[in-house]
């Protein structure tokens, strides 16, 4: 069969629009650009970031929040906050899910891979679940600090989903520790978030501590 030249051009053009969607999804933040000086000191709606290779379906609810209940070594950390509703208000969303999973303190995933729990041996899955939301809208989780591995700054990967909310896939990166390659700075993904997902760590309290509110 053969395609007129105008045909030609119109496939080429949806291959394209394919391709950068994909790119998208892949690479950095929204649209996998860096954001401007504007709206890297802007903090409204909390900003999307890729899933990433390694998320695992069907994970359940931590109990006592305890993410690490394998006993992974490092380094002990507290995350805390609230999942508000809108850009700028503070009306608690009660009952959300805010799933985490993360890297180990050596840069490695467990498993190092993703599709249903069900795929996986229990003893395989670690540093991966969720806890729901208060009625104030508040969540507490407890991990290990996650470790950086080769092209990426340190970070926690998030889910959050709740009543009549498109579900929020997104990311917090960690400080770098000293010795480190990727920073907030220099990370491919950091690039499209703003400063205010960077989390600042209290690494004088016992656990270390760090709060972030998502705001959908």
């Amino acid at each position: 069969m053969n395609l007129s030249r105008r045909a030609l051009i119109g496939i080429t053009a949806i291959v394209g629009a394919i391709s950068a969607v994909a790119a998208n999804r892949l690479f950095g933040g929204p649209g996998g650009r860096k954001l401007s000086a504007q709206e890297k000191s802007s903090c409204g709606l909390t900003v999307e970031a890729v899933e990433g290779p390694y998320w695992v379906s069907g994970m359940p609810e931590l109990e006592d929040g305890n993410l690490n209940a394998s006993g992974l070594q490092g380094p002990v950390i507290e995350v805390s906050g609230h999942v508000f509703d809108g850009a700028t208000g503070n009306i608690p969303l009660a009952n959300a899910e805010v799933e985490i999973w993360h890297a180990d303190s050596i840069g490695a995933y467990h498993p190092n891979g993703n599709g249903p729990a069900s795929d996986h041996k229990p003893a395989d899955l670690a540093l991966r679940g969720f806890v729901r939301t208060a009625s104030d809208g508040s969540y507490r989780f407890t991990s290990t600090m996650p470790g950086e591995y080769t092209g990426r700054a340190r970070h926690f990967h998030f889910k959050i989903r709740a009543a009549g909310k498109t579900e929020l896939t997104t990311q917090l990166i960690v400080p770098a520790k000293p010795g480190d390659g990727p920073t907030f700075e220099t990370d491919d993904i950091a690039e499209g978030l703003p400063n205010c997902q960077l989390l600042k760590i209290d690494e004088n309290s016992s656990p270390a501590r760090a709060q972030f509110d998502f705001r959908l």
